[in-house]
């Protein structure tokens, strides 16, 4: 398994904060099936922004 480096958790963190930033940005566009998937989007995306985060900072005390 290949190591990842902080600033590719770093990169990575950006990544999912703008694609977040994107979904919020067109959320009052959507319909209410758009909205259910949008909703599922945006919680996974948390999610993984959440692992992300809790990484870098396990790599930072190291």
């Amino acid at each position: 398994m290949t190591a990842i480096t902080t600033p590719d958790l770093l990169l990575r963190r950006k990544e999912l904060e703008q694609h977040l930033q994107l979904l919020f940005n067109r959320s009052c566009q959507w319909g209410r099936a758009e909205r259910v998937r949008g909703a599922a989007t945006i919680e996974n995306l948390t999610q993984q922004l959440v692992e992300v985060t809790e990484q870098i900072d396990t790599a930072r005390a190291a």
